[in-house]
């Protein structure tokens, strides 16, 4: 994707550099060399001989297949069982691209059976297996716990692993209802726009050059003003700034570079990097469509997808993402792949993405992020507390798993003690952190769903200002703080909070309903219906839906603000 904060890439450090890789690109496409043709060959030659019943039969046959999910995504580490009938069985675990093999079965029938965690068994029975023959069965295996039906969704049919993705481009949903309170279910874009960043920490702020930096620009300049038309010059400047973290200055001699060396794969590659870092997305496309043109790879396909989705093409970038994950999958390009599919809630997509993600790579703690974000999205709720839960105890002291496992307090009473303990480990690592209270009350006061009952308020209203002492312009708990104790009949103090509440963050329609609420029911009705059309206004969605979208897009590929900061 274009820069983004929470699950895109751009405007955090990359992930990978495109320079001195241009012999050993991942993924490239492997051709036919002399050993693979002599395989080909000799199938050929079998399958001549099979057709001509040269083999006889009593030679032993192969069963062969992939196992994946319901979207056809293939599920790595499956158990594979064929067994007969007269009780002799034998046993495989797919590979990494689900894959499994029976290479030497005797002729008799079979029945195949599959499992994989997560999912339901499969019983394939009446599997023929003749002598000299290599049969293939594909085995589709069901999710366990399917997500409840969401009829605002629309739900792909079944895409093939590497075929187009359906995509549903939709505005993001409101999680206001009409008497202020919050929905249970965020939608997922306003999720990933309101996280915490999960592609690595941001670029830090450019420093001033040291001695011997500045001494190896200086001696860069030299050489290029001794040959100003070098292309080794010209890219070795370039890809300094670019390492400098100053693509801007860089972007110069990068083209330079280009223009005397069109086919040169690693300069494209920083030129094209340069130019999405920058902001500039429709110089980036064509340049990545003729790099693909004289070589394909897996990061051109990853830097096009970012530059698609920056120009607001959806499908394009999904299909980019796709295939880079396809050609290499690595943890990135399947997380990013996800990532894309979620923010577009292409859903049973993506939940089959992140659930082969996690099963590649079981310590990814924002492949976890994923599945569970995705889940929940799917109103999956257990499963994904579950995952998230699971996030966070990868690595207890990193914040990201619990501000989106904050943002679920009240969606699963079945977790709600699993959450608690969570929220509970996060003021304990993050003792600094303002949400860490935030949502520590939050899930102290309505994350059972029983009320009030057998809750400590008193301590619910101390983790609020605790909150607040170390961030006094999050509005957000202003706002709970005001909800606390408006409940508690606590008016006056109850509409000093929900004022500075708006005074922070004047958009906000469910401040503005619960300061008019608040108004009346103290018996001032000029304010109070002065408050209710302000929230009639604020609450009226835009005109225009396709600015919308694009304005909740952009709010994903910028950095979100700290709480208490104000938006620019």
């Amino acid at each position: 994707m274009a820069a983004t904060n929470d699950f895109a890439t751009g405007g955090s450090a990359r992930e990978f550099t495109c320079s001195g890789a241009a012999a050993g690109h991942r993924g490239q496409r492997p051709l036919l060399g002399g050993a693979a043709l002599g395989v080909t060959l000799l199938g050929w030659l079998l399958a001549f001989l099979v057709g001509a019943g040269s083999l006889s039969a009593s030679e032993k046959g192969m069963v062969t297949g992939t196992v994946a999910g319901p979207s056809k995504v293939p599920i790595p580490g499956a158990k594979v069982m064929l067994a007969a009938a007269d009780g002799s069985r034998q046993a495989v675990t797919t590979d990494q691209r689900g894959h499994y093999s029976f290479p030497s079965v005797d002729p008799a029938t079979y029945s195949l059976f599959a499992e994989a965690a997560g999912y339901q068994p499969l019983t394939r029975p009446n599997v023929q297996v003749t002598g000299g023959s290599s049969i293939t069965v594909d085995l589709l295996l069901e999710a366990t716990g399917p997500p409840q039906p969401n009829h605002t969704l629309p739900v792909p049919q079944q895409p093939s692993y590497y075929d187009d993705t359906q995509l549903k481009a939709s505005g993001v949903k409101s999680t206001t209802d009409a008497a202020g309170y919050s929905s249970q279910a965020q939608s997922p874009k306003r999720l990933l726009s309101e996280g915490p960043s999960l592609t690595g920490n941001p670029p830090p702020p450019r420093q001033p050059a040291s001695p011997q930096a500045a001494e190896v620009e200086r001696e860069l300049r030299a050489a290029l003003q001794a040959d100003p038309n070098s292309f080794d010059s010209n890219h070795q400047l370039g890809e300094y700034y670019l390492s400098s973290g100053d693509p801007g200055s860089g972007i110069p001699y990068l083209e330079k570079a280009q223009e005397l060396k069109p086919g040169d794969s690693p300069n494209g590659c920083d030129l094209a990097a340069a130019y999405l870092d920058t902001k500039s997305p429709a110089k980036a496309q064509p340049l990545l469509r003729d790099l693909i043109r004289r070589k394909d790879t897996a990061e051109y396909r990853h830097l096009l997808g970012e530059a698609d989705e920056a120009l607001g093409d959806a499908a394009s970038a999904a299909n980019e993402f796709q295939l880079a994950a396809q050609m290499d999958p690595s943890e990135k390009n399947l997380f990013d792949w996800g990532n894309e599919l979620l923010f577009h809630e292409s859903l049973e997509p993506a939940i089959e993405v992140f659930r082969r993600g996690v099963a590649l790579y079981p310590d990814s703690l924002r492949m976890y992020i994923g599945l569970g974000l995705a889940l929940y999205s799917h109103n999956s709720y257990d499963a994904a507390i579950e995952a998230l839960c699971h996030a966070s105890d990868l690595n207890p002291s990193d914040p990201r798993p619990y501000l989106f496992l904050g943002k679920m307090y009240n969606v699963s009473l079945a977790q709600a003690d699993e959450v608690a303990m969570r929220m509970k480990r996060f003021m304990e690592t993050n003792p600094n952190n303002a949400l860490a209270y935030y949502y520590g009350a939050l899930t102290l006061w309505k994350g059972s769903r029983g009320g009030d009952r057998g809750v400590d308020l008193a301590r619910v209203e101390a983790l609020f200002r605790k909150s607040l002492a170390l961030d006094p312009r999050w509005a957000d708990a202003h706002l709970q703080l005001g909800i606390l104790y408006s409940e508690q009949h606590r008016e006056p103090e109850a509409m000093a909070e929900f004022q500075a509440a708006i005074r922070l963050n004047p958009d906000d329609p469910d401040a503005h309903y619960r300061l008019a609420q608040a108004y009346l029911r103290t018996g001032d009705q000029e304010h109070g219906q002065q408050e209710l059309r302000l929230y009639d206004k604020l609450r009226q969605p835009p005109a225009d839906e396709t600015e919308k979208r694009r304005r909740e897009i952009q709010r994903l590929v910028t950095p979100p603000s700290e709480p208490g900061k104000t938006k620019p």
